[in-house]
């Protein structure tokens, strides 16, 4: 990336914005500085003028006027820089010692300080500012005691110069560091989307790239790398359901249509042709059955069936799923019985729950052998309803007990037992959709699933 392009990217906005706000805090910390120091030197100062005030004030009340002009004198001469000035001024205002020509024009303050500009006697250098304190002595005389700033402003002027090249090489540090964490985030921001550009492309075993330094980008690469885990699976999951489905739908299509046209081609009679037609018929049920299936999943998985929850006993659910199903279970000479507790209530679909809990003992009757035990239960479980269907088949492998949970998923690999794999589907969409805990246990022998439902109250 060209430096014109980093220029305008939001990370380095974002950098200035903050040295922005740094160099306005600085300023104002500077100013502060400042203005802090020039006081101190201004109290130092006064500090100053007060120590010699004290000592011309002894001097006056020991010798009287005359000994305050002598001591006057005899300072000025003693002081080789030039800093002290003085004005001792009679009562008709004529100046009797000091090195200052008149008494300044600007008003003191009311503790007697005051700030002027003045040319001192005998000095060649220009008029100086002059920070000094105004005394008024018995019998109308004055006396002005102060100190020239000279020193006070060269240090003032020093830390002004201190503050103001610390400041400008803070902006320049500050945009360089600027400048170089934008180029950084730039990086980190290109290499992802290079990635995401990638996975576009149709790679989709792309991922992107950890520093390790576990930051925000770390954060949100490692959830982008997740995220594409969980889409990768489930675009396999479904390629693998679209050819489920096609090897599900391509053999009873392919029936159904040779039937006709054997129906149509030969000369049948009557019986053969409605024998051919029930036969259609059945192969269009088996179809019909499947997509039924599927939309069923769909709409639990979705959500759309949750405005018709209603409050009712699964209990009565069991008793007409046993009813439903007691011929088939006598036919292969099973056991099919019902244990169900009183008052039971939970929250659901009263038409999916019938579909679910049938399609479960649908299936315990069809691979359960001749002889073998069938229970349908619902009965209270600390807080919950436990609704759950046990029999004594061949069960499913605990490596297997999750992926048959999958569409299309089938423990017949050859595929020629009915069925399409939808069942156990169907059971898992319709228990997230209640809330509820879907397990599968061993029955010893035999399987055992179960669906724990919430408390009415926490039910959807």
């Amino acid at each position: 990336m060209r430096p014109s392009e980093l220029l305008r990217t939001t990370s380095f906005r974002l950098a200035v914005s903050y040295l922005a706000v740094f160099i306005v805090s600085s300023a104002a910390v500077a100013a502060f500085v400042s203005w802090s120091a020039a006081l101190l030197i201004e109290h130092q100062v006064q500090d100053v003028v007060d120590l010699e005030a004290g000592g011309l004030s002894d001097r006056y009340r020991e010798h009287g006027v005359s000994g305050l002009a002598e001591m006057i004198s005899e300072r000025l001469r003693q002081d080789s820089d030039r800093r002290s000035v003085y004005l001792l001024l009679g009562p008709d205002g004529i100046r009797l010692a000091g090195n200052l020509y008149g008494w300044p024009s600007r008003q003191a303050e009311a503790d007697g300080w005051v700030k002027f500009t003045a040319e001192r006697i005998g000095d060649r250098l220009p008029a100086a500012e002059v920070m000094a304190r105004a005394y008024s002595l018995p019998e109308g005389y004055d006396l002005m005691v102060g100190r020239v700033l000279i020193d006070a402003k060269r240090v003032d002027k020093a830390i002004n110069r201190a503050l103001v090249w610390g400041l400008g090489f803070t902006i320049i540090l500050g945009m360089l560091g600027a400048f170089i964490s934008a180029r950084q985030l730039v990086q980190r921001v290109d290499s992802m989307s290079k990635t995401a550009h990638s996975i576009i492309s149709g790679d989709m075993k792309s991922r992107m790239e950890l520093s390790g330094s576990r930051d925000e980008f770390d954060r949100l690469a490692q959830s982008f790398n997740e995220m594409m885990d969980e889409i990768e699976r489930l675009v396999e999951s479904i390629r693998t359901v679209t050819d489920n489905i096609a090897h599900d739908l391509r053999t009873p299509l392919t029936r159904l249509r040779s039937r006709i046209d054997v129906a149509l081609l030969e000369d049948t009679g009557a019986k053969e042709l409605r024998e051919a037609m029930e036969a259609a018929i059945q192969d269009a049920d088996r179809l019909l059955g499947t997509f039924n299936a599927v939309l069923a999943i769909s709409q639990a998985e979705s959500g759309a069936r949750l405005n018709r929850f209603e409050v009712l006993d699964p209990s009565v659910l069991a008793q007409d799923v046993a009813e439903l199903y007691e011929p088939l279970a006598q036919e292969k000479n099973q056991v099919l019985s019902v244990r169900v507790e009183k008052a039971l209530k939970i929250s659901g679909d009263r038409h999916l729950l019938f579909q679910t809990l049938a399609n479960v003992v649908d299936n315990s009757v069809k691979y359960t052998p001749c002889g073998g035990h069938i229970e349908i239960s619902a009965v209270k479980s600390g807080d919950g309803v436990v609704v759950a269907v046990a029999d004594s088949g061949p069960g499913i492998p605990h490596s297997e007990r999750e992926r048959v949970l999958e569409r299309f998923v089938r423990l017949d690999a050859t595929r020629t037992s009915p069925g399409n794999g939808l069942g156990l589907s169907l059971v898992r969409a319709v228990a997230d959709l209640h809330g509820a805990d879907l397990s599968l246990e061993d029955n010893d022998p035999g399987l055992r699933l179960s669906l724990t439902f919430p408390k009415l109250t926490n039910a959807r």
